[in-house]
């Protein structure tokens, strides 16, 4: 309780009176100006009242335009609108904005269509229809100045008083003559009031639009007088128009007058009230008054609002607070004496903040994501929050006073911390001592889970503190096994990737190094891979790729292949995909060589089995490079280098076989390399030439073909064959630059040769794979015939049956616009592919070619005799043509004459000759061509 001393007590009695007096008159003051500020708020509550509602009116005054503009675009949208459709869309307009009595359309009628427009209306099932003037109107017909009349022609809803307007002429009325004439010149909305009749026993109010025949409204107002053809009208009733409004007050009280305010402030007729009735107003009571002009569409109205403001409208409880706000001040004034007495509640003050900041300090502790512990200096529970008891499943009461770290980690994690711990234990120093570290957590049902602490020592006051944060780091220890995973994992294969074979084949070298044994290294790379992406889709090249993964793990041993655990450890040994087509096998348990070629074998064959994506046979091979460590290799990158050389050498030689690595190997890739850099530079150093080999028909001994063969003339390394640098060009995609140019070059030749005067013959030119595949090779072909002005008829392409077989849709759709063009097509090689009768009965085809290993050895070879017999007869019964290639003896030539053979290609006749030579030829001056005509 408050104490004053006796000074004070004589202090206080002295002037007791002069404080009564203050308190009187403040109070006063306080009350006079509480009460003024009451009414002030209540006037301003009201005023802010009004204004919602003059809003809500004024909106639903925008309301109607976009009513009538829904109901405009509804006509303007349909040219043909029924009564039924017009009906669907103005209840839902009914439903939407109930504040709308009822929806109308008046429809412009000539005068000379009133009675077709009457029986029309019959029709339609409103019996007794006809056109009315107001029955208590007494102007004169208005219809004769706007020159059509203007009936009602559809209301909703339709009930008897409103039906009583169908027919109704609003042209009929000549004061609504001139804003009709207006609206329909303007495109505007307007509003009408027109009498009551003795259905409807008040004034009708319709807000009217415009409506025009077509999509949009004419822009000129000629047109629009033209093209009128009637109004979309809403009548009002402005009882039902604001007897919906949600009024902001109950006491609040709303009329609407017709016209606006006279200069004596006086208003009209009035149209509706509704809200609080009025009444008299009392002593206590005052009327506070809003009145607003409010124009719809050309229509004139007051809008009234007001409300009586009454004592019971003051809070007196708010009067109350501010004048005993006003009271202690005036005693906070007195307290400025009673120094002892203010000390004493900035001390509460302070301890109250204290608190406060106690509570907070406690809460975020308690809401923090960690597990937030204190132990004192001997390790033992002081406080555990929130989250501790998420975490490890012991509730707050049971733990205080335990050891943390007995108790929150199994045994064996806290012998291998226990020396990591004791530094932050052993701190003698007041400055704080910090430690993180990962170990393994344990919860009250025994669960172990990674566990990550954050300590750190220090004191307070001179107790040392220890403050522990904790977290469950299991789910990052996922994600990063995830990373781990993605990072050494092959997302399409879920083989390992370059990155952990190449850790994997560096601890195997090691090993070896160390044990003294030996192991390999296979590095495959698909034949023709980048066709069949090319051809069939890069999604039948995953497919493939994932079916030969599958088959490698299948069938290479156990102690050859790889698996990968979630653990991010890669077990056993190793199948990786590098990249693209391009596989590894590490083999680093082998006695010998000889190990990695049975192990190459076994892969070559179960990767060349045909494979069945998707409804297409796809064939593929492999080329198999293997490199012995550490013989050929002392590290990852050397090793992985010559392995990859020796699959190169593999592809040089023929590919779809095995290579193993030696010195050699490395000079022959230099030397590819070289080859391959002056390959790209050949066309425009113009060192590409075209040769001729002449093909004669055995029949008139007539030279009628020739097969145009490129070679390289290499100013340093000399004439390089083609089977050098066809594979490179051929890998390297240079393939598609050297066959465009082969064609025109070709074209333009025989077409000099024709030029010159000389027997007209075909030349025959090879078509690479890639070349086949080209989407616009057609246009190409074509554009070299349109520049060099040869007929097609003069060019024939050679294809291989391997090109035929990869595709045989898109082949047969190629082929046929060659066959169109009038180019000859022949089938070359053939009888080493794998094509099939049937196929060969569906291509364009002209001949057949045969291959020079089956002309080879006859007529010697009994085998080679009967399948050179049977192509030939087989081609005689599909009507085609029959080329030997390789003829190379007079015994050869007799015995494919004696068969049928058509045509003859082959060093009996002349070996491949530049163009000036075959041009000798073409005159005629060979001398075996000049015996097989005498023959």
């Amino acid at each position: 309780m408050m104490q004053f001393t006796v000074r004070e007590k004589v202090l206080i009695g002295q002037h007791r009176l002069v404080v009564w007096v203050l308190v009187a008159v403040c109070s006063l003051l306080s009350i006079t100006y509480s009460v003024t500020r009451e009414v002030s708020a209540v006037k301003g509550e009201f005023a802010n009242q009004a204004w919602q509602v003059q809003r809500a009116v004024i909106h639903r005054v925008a309301n109607l335009e976009t009513v009538l503009t829904a109901l405009v675009g509804q006509h303007h949208a349909s040219d043909m609108l029924s009564s039924a459709e017009q009906t669907l869309f103005s209840q839902e307009l009914l439903i939407a904005y109930p504040f709308i009595h009822s929806v109308m359309h008046v429809e412009r009628v000539a005068t000379q269509d009133v009675a077709a427009f009457e029986r029309r209306m019959k029709v339609e099932g409103f019996v007794g229809f006809g056109l009315k003037q107001h029955e208590l109107s007494q102007e004169s017909d208005g219809s004769q100045y706007l020159g059509f009349h203007l009936p009602v022609s559809f209301i909703e809803p339709m009930e008897p008083r409103t039906a009583s307007l169908l027919g109704y002429d609003l042209a009929n009325e000549s004061s609504f003559t001139l804003m009709i004439e207006k609206a329909i010149r303007d495109g505007d909305t307007i509003a009408l009031e027109t009498l009551q009749n003795r259905y409807i026993n008040k004034p009708l109010y319709l807000i009217m639009k415009p409506v025009y025949l077509g999509r949009y409204p004419p822009e000129a107002a000629s047109d629009r007088w033209e093209m009128l053809s009637g109004f979309a009208v809403l009548r009002i009733d402005f009882e039902q128009f604001f007897s919906s409004l949600e009024l902001p007050g109950k006491d609040l009280s709303l009329k609407l007058y017709r016209g606006a305010p006279d200069l004596g402030g006086s208003l009209n007729k009035l149209l509706t009230e509704f809200g609080a009735e009025d009444e008299e107003l009392g002593l206590s009571q005052h009327l506070v008054n809003f009145t607003q002009p409010l124009e719809v569409h050309g229509l004139q109205f007051t809008l009234s609002i007001s409300r009586i403001i009454s004592l019971n409208a003051i809070h007196g409880s708010r009067v109350f607070i501010e004048w005993l706000i006003t009271m202690l001040v005036l005693g906070l004034i007195i307290a400025v004496y009673r120094h002892r007495r203010y000390a004493q509640l900035q001390e509460e003050a302070v301890e109250e903040e204290l608190a406060v900041q106690g509570a907070r300090f406690t809460n975020v502790i308690d809401t923090a994501f960690d597990a937030v512990i204190t132990a004192d200096g001997t390790g033992r529970i002081v406080s555990w929050n929130q989250q501790a008891r998420e975490v490890f499943g012991y509730d707050e009461r049971f733990v205080i006073g335990l050891r943390l770290f007995q108790l929150i980690l199994p045994p064996e994690a806290f012998v291998k911390i226990e020396h990591e711990l004791k530094p932050i234990f052993e701190n003698q120093s007041n400055l704080p001592s910090r430690l993180r570290l990962e170990t393994v957590g344990q919860r009250k049902d025994g669960q172990e889970f990674p566990l990550e602490l954050a300590i750190s020592s220090s004191t307070a006051g001179n107790q040392p503190m220890l403050s522990i944060f904790a977290r469950d780091i299991t789910e990052r220890k996922r994600w990063d096994e995830k990373i781990r995973y993605l990072a050494y994992c092959d997302s399409l294969t879920d083989l390992p990737n370059r990155q952990a074979f190449k850790e994997q084949v560096s601890k195997a070298i090691n090993t070896a190094k160390r044990h003294g044994r030996i192991g390999a290294v296979l590095y495959l790379d698909l034949d023709e891979f980048k066709r069949i992406n090319d051809t069939l889709g890069h999604d039948i090249g995953d497919m493939l790729l994932q079916n030969i993964t599958k088959r490698l793990v299948e069938q290479v041993r156990i102690s050859d292949t790889i698996s990968f655990s979630h653990t991010g450890e890669f077990k056993g040994k190793k199948i990786a995909r590098l990249g693209g087509d391009e596989f590894t096998v590490l083999l680093d348990e082998i006695e010998e060589p000889e190990d990695a070629a049975i192990v190459a074998k076994r892969v070559q064959s179960v990767i060349a089995s045909s494979y069945n994506l998707k409804g297409h046979d796809v064939y593929v091979t492999p080329s198999i490079g293997i490199a012995i460590f550490p013989r050929d290799g002392h590290d990852v990158e050397e090793l992985l280098k010559n392995a990859d050389t020796a699959m190169y050498h593999a592809k040089a030689v023929g590919k779809n076989n095995f290579q193993f690595y030696t010195e050699q190997m490395n000079a022959l890739a230099a030397t590819r390399l070289k080859l391959e850099g002056k390959l790209r530079k050949a066309l425009v150093s113009k060192e590409m030439e075209l040769y001729y080999q002449p093909q004669i028909d055995m029949r008139t001994g007539q030279l009628v073909s020739a097969e145009a063969l490129l070679r390289w003339h290499q100013p340093d390394l000399g004439m390089i064959p083609p089977d050098e640098f066809i594979p490179i060009a051929e890998e390297t995609g240079m393939i598609i630059e050297l066959g465009e140019w082969v064609l025109n070059e070709a074209c333009r030749q025989n077409k000099a040769w024709q030029d010159a005067g000389h027997q007209n013959i075909r030349v025959a030119i090879n078509l690479s794979s890639m070349q086949f595949i080209q989407r616009d090779l057609s246009h190409i072909v074509d554009n070299s015939l349109r520049s060099s002005g040869l007929e097609p008829k003069y060019l024939e392409f050679e294809i291989t049956e391997s090109i035929l077989m990869r595709n045989v849709n898109e082949t047969i759709a190629t082929l046929n616009e060659f066959k169109m063009m009038g180019i000859n097509i022949s089938v070359d090689d053939f009888g080493t592919g794998y094509s099939s009768l049937s196929y060969l009965k569906r291509f364009p085809l002209n001949s057949l070619k045969i291959d020079r290993s089956f002309i080879r050895d006859i007529p010697e070879n009994t085998d080679d005799v009967t399948i050179t017999s049977a192509i030939i007869a087989m081609a005689h019964q599909l009507n085609l043509g029959v080329v030997a290639e390789g003829v190379e003896s007079q015994r050869q030539l007799d015995f494919l004459h004696q068969q049928g053979c058509e045509m003859a290609q082959g060093y009996f006749f002349s070996k491949p000759l530049p163009a000036e030579e075959f041009e000798a030829m073409l005159c005629g001056n060979d001398n075996k061509v000049m015996m097989l005509q005498q023959r």
